[in-house]
């Protein structure tokens, strides 16, 4: 039994590393709503490097959101954790949201210079989620990408 649970694993984690692999490269994080506009060499650098530099910029922000999040989690199972504790953690948690929504929309605003207007149509046409909408951010998870179930964030 244990040696079928083992080769199970091994199917499933092919299997999924074959998912990611056929997106290709302009089908990374942050690059899903360029499906079917066609870029340029050039726009698909530039696109990519725009990326880079919204994962290097706010790779700390993630980091102390994700950070922010656990102590949030830890204090909601506190027996001795106060309501303003909880409250105060909560502020905290979302002022980091708000400032990585802001970085998103300099984001998206960065990555509509690099289109050209008929792509722009293109995508209007399409609804417009060529700019990461959400669950399809930089990081492939949108504004709040891996906050969990819950109505307080964790």
């Amino acid at each position: 039994m244990k040696k079928f649970y083992g080769i199970a694993a091994v199917v499933f984690l092919l299997l999924f590393a074959t998912s990611v692999f056929a997106f290709g490269p302009g089908g990374g994080p942050g690059m899903a709503g360029n499906r079917g506009i066609d870029l340029s060499k050039e726009q698909q650098d530039k696109m990519w490097q725009l990326k880079e530099k919204f994962n290097s910029d706010t790779s700390a922000i993630r980091y102390e959101m994700f950070q922010k999040r656990n102590e949030l989690r830890t204090l909601f199972t506190d027996p001795k954790a106060t309501e303003a504790q909880i409250l105060a953690k909560e502020k905290e948690v979302n002022a980091l949201r708000q400032k990585m929504h802001d970085r998103m929309i300099r984001f998206k605003l960065d990555q509509r210079k690099i289109y050209t207007p008929e792509q722009l149509q293109q995508l209007s046409q399409r609804g417009g989620h060529g700019f990461g909408g959400r669950g399809q951010g930089p990081r492939g998870g949108g504004m709040g990408g891996g906050m969990g179930a819950g109505g307080c964030g964790f």
